[in-house]
């Protein structure tokens, strides 16, 4: 068996924290994480940008109007990344009314029930971390005269990868990647 030393310490690479974030690693190259779509396609994750899903809220309860503005402000951000190619993909998030468990935003609902509903004034709460993962694959889309082909991904969780939540891994590997991807040159 084969020691890996960081800093002073041999360390086992089988425990590795790396080893159980349920996406595959190239042993030469283990910073490379992967993942094999439900068709076959290789996709690797080549940058992945994480933050606090409400980082810039200063005050107030999310809702609905502040979180559809959050998820486009994301999606610009996501478009100017400087890895990204082509328009991002959004895996929609789970929006729910409550922060940590059912009933916990009642007492702030009773404040906020004096607007009319279509305000969307109700306490709603997406996961507390915005992800943006930059993916590539070396086989193209459509175009073979490219030499590969990428797809920036949005998604929320509720905490920070690794691991990426079970439920975003099963819906990166059943994107249309032929549909959503851009074709680009090495």
């Amino acid at each position: 068996m084969k020691w890996l030393i960081f800093g002073s310490a041999p360390v086992n690479p089988a425990v590795l924290p790396w080893r159980s974030v349920r996406l595959e690693f190239d042993d030469i190259y283990n910073v490379t994480s992967s993942l094999t779509q439900n068709g076959g396609r290789k996709l690797t994750l080549k940058h992945l940008d994480q933050s606090h899903t409400y980082a810039g809220m200063l005050e107030g309860t999310p809702n609905r109007k502040a979180n559809d503005w959050g998820i486009e402000t994301d999606l610009k951000y996501a478009s100017q990344y400087r890895f990204s190619l082509g328009k991002p993909y959004l895996i929609e998030p789970e929006r729910r009314d409550h922060l940590h468990e059912p009933g916990d935003m009642d007492q702030v609902r009773e404040r906020t029930s004096k607007y009319p509903a279509e305000w969307g004034r109700d306490p709603e709460w997406l996961p507390l971390v915005r992800c943006i993962g930059c993916f590539f694959s070396t086989t193209t889309r459509r175009n073979p005269t490219k030499d590969m082909s990428s797809l920036t991904v949005v998604w929320y969780q509720n905490d920070f990868a690794y691991p990426i939540d079970d439920g975003i891994l099963a819906d990166l590997r059943s994107l249309d990647w032929d549909r959503l991807a851009t074709d680009f040159e090495y």
